[in-house]
């Protein structure tokens, strides 16, 4: 059993049906089609684990005041056949008294009158309005400027966020520097460096995909970040950038930033000289 606890949601799968019925219903999806997709998502479990899924779907359902007639009459069926009980007889007989107090607790909340409807509310979601090409300039405390490309926005099918990937660009100057020169300036890590971080399975320096995980925390416009130009697509930017960047806050990559022009890290820039 992937259980840590006698109650319904001290399971693992159990939290897992509870959660992936609740983010539907957090997208808006009705209540008969929230609960047939959580039955067909959930429809190759064994035996043992369906008793799971309804115990864990109905609960869910009851707790917000959705209770289906057919999830509830399931969930009875699996509390009064015993094999829930059974169960845990065999795997962890020391909690099996705990267990029965608990399904009979779940088969008295199920069968009596069920709350009001509750309303799911949609979370917050970080959606960043950065397009890819997009470079953002931020000029440090001493006055040197760095510059980041918007290599691509990455999109989590999961939570639904949508996070740009950075690419650090080599340049260090007191200016934001031409379009010409814009256009053709090479990642800070350069070729060699990307290529070893790539046989050893190392994040490449200077790809950051940053988080703002609330709304509290501040964006980029907040921290000093402007738009200065545009960067067309380049080769390989629409790969998998996941294993290859460093997950960093917003404000915690300005650190980073003012830590590397502080320390007036020597970076090759691409252009005349004169544009620093």
């Amino acid at each position: 059993m992937s259980s840590t606890g006698p109650a319904i949601f001290d399971d693992d799968l159990a939290c897992d049906v509870r959660d992936s019925y609740r983010k539907l219903l957090e997208e808006r999806v009705a209540d008969d089609e929230a609960t047939r997709r959580s039955t067909e998502d959930w429809a190759e479990l064994g035996p043992d684990e369906y008793s799971v899924f309804w115990l864990a779907l109905a609960a869910a359902q009851s707790q917000l005041g959705r209770l289906d007639p057919n999830v509830r009459q399931r969930a009875l069926d699996v509390i009064d056949s015993g094999q829930d009980l059974a169960r845990w007889r065999t795997a962890a007989p020391g909690l099996a008294v705990e267990r029965a107090a608990v399904l009979q607790t779940l088969r008295e909340q199920l069968a009596g009158p069920q709350p009001s409807r509750k309303t799911v509310r949609r979370p917050w979601r970080e959606v960043t309005d950065l397009q890819a090409g997009m470079v953002l300039a931020r000029t440090a405390s001493n006055g040197t400027v760095a510059l980041l490309r918007v290599v691509q926005r990455l999109e989590d099918a999961f939570d639904h966020t949508v996070r740009p990937v950075l690419e650090r660009l080599a340049w260090t100057g007191p200016r934001v520097p031409s379009a010409e020169v814009l256009a053709k300036l090479p990642a800070a890590a350069g070729a060699e460096a990307q290529r070893r971080a790539a046989i050893e399975g190392n994040r490449i320096p200077g790809i950051f995909i940053p988080l703002r995980p609330n709304r509290r925390h501040p964006d980029w416009a907040e921290l000093g970040f402007t738009v200065c130009g545009q960067i067309a697509a380049r080769p390989g930017d629409e790969g998998d950038w996941l294993p290859r960047a460093s997950y960093v806050h917003w404000d915690a990559l300005t650190y980073f930033l003012d830590l590397d022009l502080d320390l007036d890290l020597e970076v090759e820039v691409a252009g005349p000289s004169g544009d620093q």
